[in-house]
């Protein structure tokens, strides 16, 4: 069987929504990290049509880029010539989702290299509005004569400031709310939280949030990061953006202990200090065909071997990472003691506890005790 290996992986800094990269919209985002592929497809002497297609992943699709993945590819600078396809709508596992679908046009024969791209601008994220008000702004936009516009406007402003008929809604909402259970993710977090069978206390949660700070601190200062993240400009503030800026240096359980609850106020552990921030930020892997890589001189980081992925209850998604293990263990015939490490991408340190707890209990297999 071909093999798959990732020939370069870099990301821009991670920016909290509103603050650096708040301006700046996903597939622009993407277009910076193929800029700088390119910038080392040229150090290598490789030429660019060397990539055979772009497979970019994004959560929160721009009305006016529909494919990102195509348009950052291009602004970025590839032949027009090299397709590109986007992965979207699967919170937190677009990217992840995006790698794989790449890995296997390599392993079957119809790649040998391939760029994958994850961009995403949730301070860009729309504010959309009601169908009623929705049609009154689309009649306002057709009016040509002053008579039509004077009458499109007294029917639209009174929509538009009566907020509680037609209130707007927020789009960041609208995509992290399940609509099969109605609840927003942090209420999803909750339900684990709450479940006496796992025990996770507030303590714990804050714990882990603090130590991750505290290890991202320590690896910018460490250096860790400095061959993984490329600086970043933005035209409108003609800066140079180096670092993440949603790290907390200060982080410690005093400080993260009077931060209340946001999901369920009253009863609720899931706090803004424990969660992931909302991020804006774009990434970049370069796939390829093995013994191309070797042959062509590339350094290989490492291998992309094996993927499963896992349906779970809507009302306590999180929890689906460890139906995924669980079920890829049992595919390779894997055990956890033959991984040095876990990286689960979560956006609540409830999560990542609970999949822990979870996952240390599963047998060799795949199977739980």
């Amino acid at each position: 069987m071909r093999q798959v290996v990732v020939v370069d992986a870099f990301r821009t800094p991670l920016c909290k929504e509103g603050t650096d990269f708040h301006e700046t919209d996903a597939e622009m985002l993407g277009a910076w990290v193929v800029r700088e592929m390119i910038t080392r497809c040229h150090r290598w002497n490789l030429p660019l049509d060397t990539i055979d297609c772009v497979l970019g992943s994004n959560v929160a699709t721009p009305a006016h880029a529909v494919n990102p993945a195509r348009v950052a590819a291009v602004t970025g600078g590839l032949p027009v010539t090299i397709p590109a396809d986007t992965v979207a709508g699967k919170n937190c596992g677009s990217g992840v989702a995006a790698l794989y679908y790449g890995s296997l046009r390599i392993r079957s024969g119809d790649a040998d290299t391939v760029l994958v791209l994850g961009m995403e601008a949730m301070s860009r994220i729309s504010v959309s509005y009601d169908h009623a008000v929705a049609k009154l702004l689309f009649q306002f936009g057709k009016a040509r004569n002053l008579r039509d516009r004077v009458a499109g406007a007294l029917a639209l402003f009174p929509a538009l400031l009566n907020l509680k008929k037609y209130p707007p809604r927020v789009g960041i909402v609208l995509g992290l709310t399940d609509p099969m259970c109605d609840l927003i993710m942090g209420l999803t977090a909750e339900n684990i939280a709450k479940d006496p069978v796992l025990g996770i206390t507030r303590e714990d949660q804050d714990a882990f949030a603090v130590r991750s700070h505290r290890r991202a601190a320590q690896a910018w200062k460490d250096g860790i990061f400095a061959d993984e993240v490329v600086p970043m400009y933005v035209p409108e503030k003609s800066v140079y953006v180096a670092r993440d800026n949603g790290i907390r240096e200060d982080a410690s359980q005093e400080t993260f202990r009077d931060v209340k609850p946001v999901f369920d106020r009253r009863y609720g552990s899931v706090t803004p200090a424990n969660s992931s921030q909302i991020t804006d930020a774009a990434a970049a892997v370069l796939l390829m065909e093995e013994e191309k890589a070797r042959a062509l001189g590339l350094p290989i980081l490492g291998y992309v071997k094996d993927y499963a992925d896992f349906g779970y209850e809507p009302s306590c998604m999180g929890l689906a990472p460890v139906g995924a293990i669980a079920k890829l263990l049992a595919k390779t015939r894997l055990s956890l003691k033959d991984f040095a490490l876990w990286e689960i991408d979560q956006p609540h340190s409830e999560f990542v506890i609970s999949d822990g707890r979870k996952i240390r209990a599963l047998r060799i297999d795949g199977t739980s005790r």
